[in-house]
């Protein structure tokens, strides 16, 4: 018993130690002077990290944050190869898709009507940690937060267009496109965000320009596409601090004064409402630090994402216009979709205008409400919505030359089950703040289109819609807007990934159909409902790194093989360019892209 008695003492003596109880410590009870003390205590932290070092060791532990980046076979430019006066292409065993809307079959563009393809940098160019770039948020995202990217496949390599943009711009050209929509990459310029600038990678954009600019293709540029710098989430919570502001502004003056004089027109910002669905939901807390009270992210991340973005776009649209004088059209993009109230009642009437408020009503101080939110916001978010000072909505008060929508499909929306009012009293509820629901479905229960891909749920092939929501934003929701450009329209087609054979691939009709129709439908609104539509860009140049859904979500006008990395042009895209053969002014086509296109039975024309 004895013994028994000693091992359990023994054992609650050991547990005591392993508890910190330390009542009799058999240790010196002071620290000698040559040491200092603290207590530390990570959650308690609440100032930034310092942006100061800016030295080759700290770019590699950006880089050793992300991990081990995958490279291409392909890392020096390529040359162009010639390319052919005549792509293969759909004939009349079965002709393009035809025309949808008669009354403007011999309707024709202006000259100065902008249209082409459009892309992303870190979407198309890998090469992500070639030549001196720095980490964005998203070479971070694929490779650190398990199972983000649907297909697990990340940015690294993408389409490999850092290395074969000669060749991109020689086919651009062989295919008579005018325009090119793309974006610059923040951390190719400055890798940090801020401090000094890397020459290599301002030697490549200096010869990507030239090279668009040789091949006589107009340059329409983004300089923000949701790749922030790295650096900048780790010092201070990038979009959640006001810091951001001046950090991209000093990065967009910079590219500006270098290749305004290569611009047709600029976009400060892809799709700010990104805020919202993507920004707020990043891993804060976890693989990313939290900062300025977000916590996790959600609504506090999303609406300071949102007041320092179109702060940031203000300041900068304010500086080029009256400081550097520059004279090309900007703005920036927007992502929203026409709206259609599921029913007459007055609650999904009120559904609508909401699901519009918290779109494009969010940003739409440039051209409403005297540069502030609006009143749907303010009600229901109170303290949640950061608050502009006077002198700030001065600066956003009509900090744009044109509105620019990036117009996919669209939705139906209804009121809550339980009632707008009932939710907007309500933060808990799942519908708050916007306190409406949207479906796909029209109000019969029927699919209001086809699906895309399954990586692209958002999306049914609804082209009708644009032409509607293109007379509502100018005519109803924004009358001040005097153009509207279609920034970004484009389909995923279902499954594409899975095709085994380049025959299955290339016949993308339901994106052919796609384009014709869209096409048609804008050419309408200009022709017939009086709208001044002055450009239409397509998504994608090709297949690319489509965000959350990797590279097995399809977009591309041309399929990438990415082994090869060749690009060859679908069915789409002969689409996309016979439609501008017939309706459009440009004369600088080079190759033959003329097919037969099918002409409907005059049944089929009643039904339109």
């Amino acid at each position: 018993m004895a013994s028994r008695i000693a091992a359990v003492a023994l054992l609650a003596a050991v547990a005591a130690k392993a508890q910190h109880n330390y009542s009799s410590p058999p240790y010196p009870t002071t620290t000698p002077a040559s040491y200092s003390t603290t207590t530390f205590n990570f959650s308690a932290a609440s100032t930034y990290l310092p942006l100061t070092d800016f030295s080759n060791e700290q770019l590699a532990f950006l880089w050793d944050q992300v991990g081990p980046i995958q490279t291409a076979t392909l890392t020096t430019t390529a040359s162009p190869t010639p390319e052919p006066t005549d792509f293969p292409k759909p004939n009349f065993v079965h002709p393009l898709v035809p025309a949808y809307i008669p009354e403007v079959a011999d309707a024709k563009l202006p000259d100065d009507f902008l249209w082409g393809v459009a892309s992303a940098a870190f979407q198309v160019e890998g090469a992500v940690d070639a030549e001196g770039k720095g980490p964005s948020v998203w070479d971070l995202i694929p490779h650190r937060w398990v199972n983000s990217i649907a297909d697990n496949t990340t940015g690294d390599v993408a389409a490999n267009e850092y290395y074969l943009y000669k060749q991109d711009n020689a086919r651009l050209k062989a295919l008579g496109i005018q325009s090119y929509s793309f974006t610059l990459a923040w951390t190719r310029f400055f890798p940090f965000g801020r401090g000094p600038v890397n020459e290599q990678g301002v030697a490549h954009y200096d010869d990507l320009f030239t090279d668009i600019e040789a091949n006589g293709i107009k340059s329409v540029v983004t300089l923000f596409h949701w790749d922030t710098p790295l650096a900048l989430f780790n010092s201070y919570g990038a979009w959640t601090s006001e810091d951001i502001v001046a950090d991209y502004v000093n990065y967009a003056k910079y590219a500006i004064m270098r290749y305004d004089k290569y611009v047709t027109a600029w976009y400060t910002f892809n799709e700010p409402q990104y805020c919202n669905w993507r920004f707020s939901n990043y891993p804060f807390g976890t693989i990313l630090p939290s900062y300025n009270g977000i916590g996790t992210g959600g609504l506090r991340a999303q609406y300071l994402c949102g007041h320092y973005t179109l702060l940031a776009h203000a300041t900068i649209y304010k500086w080029y216009k009256n400081v550097y004088k520059g004279t090309k059209p900007m703005t920036f993009k927007n992502s929203a979709n026409y709206i259609i109230a599921n029913s007459s009642s007055a609650a999904d009437q009120e559904a609508v205008q909401r699901v519009n408020d918290y779109n494009m009503g969010w940003y739409g101080g440039v051209w409403t409400n005297g540069g502030d939110y609006p009143a749907s916001l303010k009600d229901t978010l109170g303290d949640i919505l950061p608050v502009y000072t006077q002198a700030q909505k001065d600066l956003i008060a009509g900090a744009a030359d044109f509105y620019a929508i990036d117009a996919y499909t669209t939705l139906y929306a209804a009121a809550p089950p339980n009632g707008i009012a009932a939710c907007v009293a309500n933060r808990s509820d799942p519908n708050y703040p916007q306190c409406a629901t949207t479906t796909q479905l029209q109000p019969n229960g029927f699919p209001a289109g086809p699906n895309a891909d399954a990586g692209a749920t958002w999306l049914y092939s609804t082209p009708g819609g644009v032409r509607p929501f293109l007379s509502f934003i100018t005519k109803e929701y924004f009358p001040k807007v005097k153009s509207i450009v279609v920034s970004e329209f484009g389909f995923a087609d279902p499954a594409e990934a899975s095709f085994n054979t380049l025959e299955q691939i290339l016949w993308d009709l339901r994106r052919a159909d796609y384009m014709q129709s869209f096409l048609d439908n804008i050419l309408a609104a200009r022709v017939l409902d009086g709208v001044n539509v002055t450009g239409a860009f397509a998504w994608a140049i090709y297949d690319n790194f489509e965000w959350n859904s990797g590279l097995g979500t399809k977009f591309g006008l041309q399929y990438v093989n990415n082994t090869s990395y060749e690009r060859y042009p679908k069915a789409s895209m002969f689409q996309f360019l016979n439609w501008f053969k017939l309706h459009g002014e440009d004369k600088t086509a080079t190759a033959n892209i003329t097919a037969p296109v099918g002409k409907r039975m005059p049944s089929m024309l009643n039904m339109s």
